[in-house]
């Protein structure tokens, strides 16, 4: 049985296009910020899916925002080619990267790819052409059709725009050969299996890793457009361990697990943003509290209520 991405119903992406007519300031900030976190936990799970626990996807967000920033702020760019230029180089260094680091199992290429985060962390810190440690402010936002998206209501289309885009390539990624494939590189017997049918799972697992990367530099680069400003403390180790927090909460077995974990959880982290530190707390004892009654996240809670229900059905 195939335990993959299910596209979204209209439904919800109705829902996303009434949000910003009936709803405050605030909560499209909110709602701003979930979209980012969802977008960011679905493409991490695409890497969790292939058996790689990723700690420094808050390195890639950070080069994608900064490779905005500086295409915007130091050469004159436009805010959109500084987005895509976000993308094309995350994918392109996780490519690299990848090859290197995913020939390694288990805890070694997770310490890899946090040392990858932190080295992109210390040089944003340690250079003042990239900002130094007070980074870089009067991040310009782009224009839509003349219009400016410099308010919460037009913001929010540009990131629920990204946020749909993404989300939904990673769901139609898995309908197809090459995302199957994916899903039998999560242990070492079955990238044996595959590799003896002619897989190349060195090339497979590189391009997934480079695909999420890009991912989450592009929606970085709307992170910093919507801040207004980029700053290494932003893209610190705990937004890592959040992004895998949201995703061992939700379930990466389908669709709703990382939709579910990174909304409940962001929304539930804005209400705590003033107690700081507190917030992981409370991150950590959701976590425990899940793993110990739903191991499978809040995404399996359907199919234990539905094993629940056959045998009364049955009666």
């Amino acid at each position: 049985m195939r335990l993959g991405f299910r596209t979204p119903g209209p439904w919800l992406l109705a829902i996303l296009l009434a949000l910003p007519f009936v709803v405050r300031d605030y909560w499209l900030h909110v709602a701003i910020v979930v979209l980012m976190n969802i977008t960011y936990t679905v493409a991490l799970c695409a890497v969790l899916r292939m058996g790689y626990l990723s700690l420094g996807h808050a390195g890639f967000i950070a080069l994608g925002a900064y490779t905005s920033v500086v295409c915007s702020v130091r050469f004159g760019l436009s805010p959109w080619l500084g987005m895509i230029a976000a993308a094309a180089l995350c994918g392109g260094v996780a490519w690299g990267l990848g090859a290197l680091t995913l020939r390694l199992r288990g805890i070694y290429f997770s310490l890899a790819v946090f040392a990858f985060g932190e080295i992109v962390v210390a040089i944003a810190r340690a250079f003042d052409w990239l900002g130094g440690p007070s980074g870089i402010a009067n991040v310009p936002r782009p224009s839509f059709l003349g219009i400016k998206l410099d308010t919460h209501f037009s913001f929010y289309w540009l990131a629920m725009a990204v946020a749909v885009l993404i989300v939904t390539f990673f769901a139609r990624l898995e309908q197809t050969r090459f995302g199957a494939t994916l899903l039998t590189l999560k242990t070492e017997p079955g990238e044996r299996l595959a590799e003896s049918v002619g897989v190349d799972t060195a090339a497979h697992k590189a391009a997934c890793f480079a695909m999420s990367c890009a991912a989450v530099g592009a929606m970085g680069a709307v992170h910093s457009m919507y801040l207004l400003f980029v700053n290494p403390q932003v893209f610190s180790f705990l937004m890592s361990t959040d992004l895998v927090i949201y995703a061992m909460i939700g379930g990466t077995a389908g669709f709703w697990g990382p939709v579910l974990g990174a909304g409940a959880l962001t929304a539930l982290g804005e209400q705590l943003f003033s107690v700081g530190y507190w917030k992981t707390l409370v991150y950590a004892l959701i976590l425990m509290g899940v793993m110990l009654l739903v191991p499978g996240g809040l995404s399996a809670l359907s199919a234990l209520w539905k094993r629940e229900m056959a045998p009364r059905a049955g009666r």
